[in-house]
C-alpha cells in the first residue's frame, strides 16, 4: 500500500525522530511511504485564533500537496483533526470544498492507520518495559494507541487513575495561560510518574514535548516516546530476540 506522510511542523522542527520512526514502522509493515514536498503548517494556529483567511491559505497549499487517492497518515491527532476540518473553510458546492472533503476522508492518525494493516494489532513486536500511557485529548477519545501498544509482547502498559486529564499544553493555551498550563502538566506528570514507568508514551507530539520538558526540568530520568518510536523499538526487538529496558 502506498501512503502519503504528513509531518507536523512540531515534529519537523523539534522532534524529527518521531518522523523517522513513523517511516521505519510503516515500511517494515509493508507500506510504501511518500513524503510530498512543500508541506507547511496545517493551519491550526491560524484557525484557532480566528484567522480564517490565513487558515484557508494554508489549507489550499495542503490540498495541492496531498492531492491524489492515497491515504494521508499523520503522527498527530491534532494536525489530522485540522486537515479533517478543512471543509469548514470553503463554501459548499465549490471545487475547493469538494477537494477538502476528499482529503478529509483520506486523513488517518498514525495509530489508527497501523491498526488497519494486515496482522494488526499483533505484529510480533517485543519490548520488556513498563510504559505509562498519556491519552491525549487531541485524539478525541480514540483508543487506537492503547490497542496498538497492548499487543506488544513484554510491554506492561500503565494508565493513571484519571487518564483523560489534559497535560496543559493546548497549543495557544500554554502561551496565553502559562501558570495554569504549568500547574496542569505538573499534576499530569506526577500521576504518570506514580506508576513507576520506564517510559512515558503518547501518540501526540505536542503533549510529549510539554510533558518531557517538565520531566527534564524536574530531573526525571523517565524517557518519553511517541507510540511510533516505541513500536519501532519493539519491532526491532522482535528481530533481535527482545529488547530489555533498564
Amino acid at each position: 500500500m502506498r501512503i502519503k506522510l504528513m509531518i507536523p511542523c512540531l515534529v519537523e522542527d523539534c522532534l524529527p525522530e518521531i518522523g523517522l520512526a513513523v517511516v521505519s514502522v510503516l515500511e517494515r509493515l509493508g507500506c510504501g511511504v511518500g513524503h510530498p514536498k512543500g508541506q507547511t503548517c496545517c493551519g491550526q494556529m491560524a484557525f484557532k485564533t480566528g484567522d480564517a483567511a490565513g487558515a484557508r491559505a494554508q489549507a489550499l497549499r495542503s490540498l495541492d500537496v496531498f492531492a491524489g487517492p492515497e491515504p494521508v497518515v499523520c503522527p498527530s491527532g491534532s494536525c489530522a483533526k485540522m486537515l479533517r476540518t478543512y471543509p469548514q473553510l470553503f463554501e459548499p458546492g465549490t471545487p475547493d470544498h469538494a477537494r477538502a472533503l476528499a482529503l478529509a476522508g483520506r486523513v488517518v492518525e498514525f495509530c489508527e492507520f497501523v491498526l488497519t494493516l494486515p496482522g494488526a494489532p499483533d505484529f510480533g513486536a517485543r519490548l520488556t518495559a513498563r510504559a505509562a500511557l498519556h491519552r491525549s485529548c487531541q485524539l478525541d477519545g480514540s483508543d487506537a494507541p492503547q490497542r496498538l501498544l497492548a499487543a506488544v509482547h513484554g510491554l506492561t502498559l500503565l494508565e493513571p487513575e484519571r487518564p483523560e486529564r489534559c497535560c496543559g499544553f493546548g497549543g495557544l493555551f500554554s502561551l496565553q495561560f502559562p501558570a495554569v498550563s504549568e500547574s496542569l502538566v505538573e499534576d499530569k506528570a506526577r500521576e504518570l510518574l506514580a506508576l513507576n514507568p520506564d517510559i512515558l508514551v503518547s501518540a501526540e507530539p505536542s503533549c510529549l514535548m510539554n510533558i518531557s520538558g517538565y520531566l527534564s526540568r524536574s530531573g526525571s530520568p523517565v524517557r518519553t516516546l511517541h507510540a511510533a518510536q516505541l513500536l519501532d523499538l519493539a519491532l526491532n526487538g522482535a528481530l533481535t530476540g527482545g529488547v530489555s529496558w533498564s
